[in-house]
C-alpha cells in the first residue's frame, strides 16, 4: 500500500497470547523489531494543552486565516470549506494563549466532535472550540495525530460526550483522557507509515479529481461539437440536427395500480437511481398505498425537479435497477432510440440546463423547479447520427472505468488504514 517494502510482511500479529496477556498495552498489529508494553498517560501529563474557547475573536473580510471547526476534517485542515479572517492587528490578542507551530494538533471539541487535524501552517489563527495540543518530550505529534483519529480514542470521547442537539466534551474530560504510546522509535515509525498511507490516499484522491474535471471539460466540448469524432474511414460525420425531447421519448404516467409493484425508487444527484431504503436508510413511501406512485421500468429516465448543489435544475437519471415506483413528483420518460449512455452523458452536462431556467416557474417553492410537462418535453436534444453518438459513448465510458478504477483503490486504500487503526492502537 504505502511503501512496497514496508507493508504489513514487517508488521508483526500477536498470536497464542493468553487472554491475560491481551488485556496488556500490547497492539494486535506491530512492527517485528519492537516488543514490551506500550505506557498509557493523561492527555494533560504528555502534551502542553490551550484551550481557546471564549469570547469569539473581531473577524474580517482580510488578515489572518482563522481556522474553526468547520475547517478541521478527519486527519487534515480544509481551508475552502469556510474562509473567516481575524485582523493582523488582533492577532497577537486572539492568539494569546500561545501561536500555532506546525505540527501541533487541532482538536474540535463540538459540531463536530472529534476532528482532528495538524497544522500545516503557523500563519493562521484559531477560533472557539478549537484546542490546540503539542507533544512533551515522550509524545510525537504526528504519532498523536492518528491515535488521536483511531477509533480506540473516537470512541473514548464520544462515551465522554454531553449534550443532546450539539455533542461536546469538556476540556476537564478531555485533559483526563488516555492516550497509551510505545518509545519514540516505534511511535516514528508507526507515524511514517500511517502518513505514507494518507499520501497514496491524497494522491489517488487528486488523480481522481483530475479524471473527473477532464471528463467534464470533454463533455461539454461534445455536446456543444467544438470537438467532433470522425468515422473510421476518416471523414466527417453528418452535421447534427436538433430535436425535442418529445420527438425522440414518450412520457411514462403508468401508475402502480393494485400495488403491483413495491420496489421504491429514488434520484440522487450524486447517485443516480437509487433503492429509496438504502438511500435514506430506511422506507419514506407508505408501501400500502403505492397506487398514485408511477412504474419505472429498467432504462427508463426519471427527471427530479429538486433543485440541490449537485444539480442546479434538478437532475436526470437513467435507472439501472430493475422495475419500481417512483413518486408522481418525478418526471419519467422512455426513449424511442439506442445508444441510451449518450443521453445519459448528455444529461450530466449544463448544455440543457439554460433551456429548463428559460421555461421554469419556480412558485412559492425555491428549491424546486417548476415546469409544465408540454413545457419539458420542448426541451432540444442534440442528435448526432447513430454512429457519433456511439463514439461519444464509448469514449466517455472509457474514462468512467478510468475513474471508477481509481475508486475502487482509493475505497480498497480506506479499508487498509481502517485495519491499521483498529490494530495498531491499544
Amino acid at each position: 500500500m504505502a511503501n512496497q517494502n514496508n507493508k504489513p510482511t514487517v508488521i508483526a500479529r500477536n498470536e497464542g497470547i493468553s487472554s491475560k496477556q491481551r488485556k496488556s498495552l500490547v497492539p494486535k498489529l506491530r512492527f517485528k523489531e519492537f516488543e514490551g508494553e506500550w505506557d498509557s498517560d493523561k492527555m494533560n501529563h504528555i502534551t502542553s494543552y490551550v484551550d481557546y474557547r471564549g469570547r469569539g475573536p473581531e473577524k474580517s473580510d482580510e488578515g489572518i486565516f482563522l481556522v474553526t471547526a468547520k475547517n478541521i476534517k478527519k486527519g487534515y485542515i480544509d481551508y475552502k470549506n469556510s474562509k473567516e479572517y481575524v485582523p493582523i492587528k488582533n492577532y497577537s490578542k486572539v492568539m494569546s494563549k500561545g501561536l500555532p507551530k506546525v505540527g501541533d494538533i487541532l482538536f474540535t471539541t463540538e459540531a463536530p466532535l472529534g476532528n482532528i487535524a495538524q497544522v500545516d501552517n503557523p500563519n493562521i489563527a484559531l477560533a472557539q472550540r478549537v484546542i490546540k495540543l503539542r507533544g512533551k518530550e515522550c509524545i510525537e505529534n504526528t504519532y498523536l495525530l492518528h491515535y488521536m483519529l483511531a477509533p480506540i480514542y473516537q470512541k473514548l470521547i464520544n462515551r465522554k460526550a454531553i449534550g443532546t442537539t450539539v455533542q461536546g466534551i469538556s476540556g476537564k474530560e478531555l485533559r483526563r483522557t488516555k492516550v497509551s504510546f510505545p518509545n519514540l522509535p516505534e511511535q516514528q515509525k508507526i507515524a511514517n507509515f500511517l502518513t505514507a498511507v494518507d499520501t497514496k490516499l491524497q494522491q489517488l484522491s487528486t488523480k481522481k479529481e483530475k479524471l473527473e474535471q477532464y471528463k467534464k471539460g470533454v463533455m461539454q466540448q461534445l455536446f456543444s461539437q467544438q470537438l467532433r469524432f470522425k468515422d473510421d474511414d476518416g471523414s466527417a460525420f453528418a452535421d447534427w440536427e436538433e430535436k425535442t425531447l418529445g420527438e425522440i421519448a414518450t412520457r411514462n404516467s403508468n401508475k402502480n395500480k393494485e400495488d403491483k409493484v413495491s420496489f421504491v425508487l429514488t434520484n440522487s444527484a450524486t447517485q443516480g437511481i437509487v433503492s429509496q431504503q438504502d438511500y435514506f436508510e430506511r422506507d419514506i413511501a407508505n408501501k400500502n398505498n403505492l397506487e398514485g406512485y408511477y412504474i419505472v421500468a429498467k432504462d427508463d429516465f426519471i427527471y427530479n425537479p429538486r433543485i440541490s448543489v449537485h444539480a442546479p435544475v434538478g437532475p436526470i437519471k437513467r435507472n439501472k435497477l430493475k422495475e419500481g415506483v417512483m413518486s408522481p413528483l418525478y418526471s419519467v420518460f422512455r426513449f424511442n432510440e439506442n445508444n441510451l449512455e449518450y443521453f445519459e452523458y448528455f444529461f450530466e452536462t449544463i448544455v440543457w440546463h439554460k433551456y429548463l431556467n428559460s421555461v421554469a416557474n419556480f412558485g412559492a417553492r425555491h428549491d424546486r423547479m417548476n415546469i409544465s410537462n408540454s413545457d419539458f418535453f420542448k426541451m432540444p436534444i442534440p442528435m448526432p447520427c447513430d454512429k457519433e453518438r456511439q463514439k461519444i459513448a464509448t469514449y466517455l465510458s472509457a474514462i468512467d472505468k478510468k475513474i471508477e478504477a481509481v475508486q475502487t483503490q482509493i475505497t480498497k486504500t480506506q479499508a487498509f488504514k481502517k485495519g491499521l487503526l483498529q490494530g495498531m492502537f491499544v
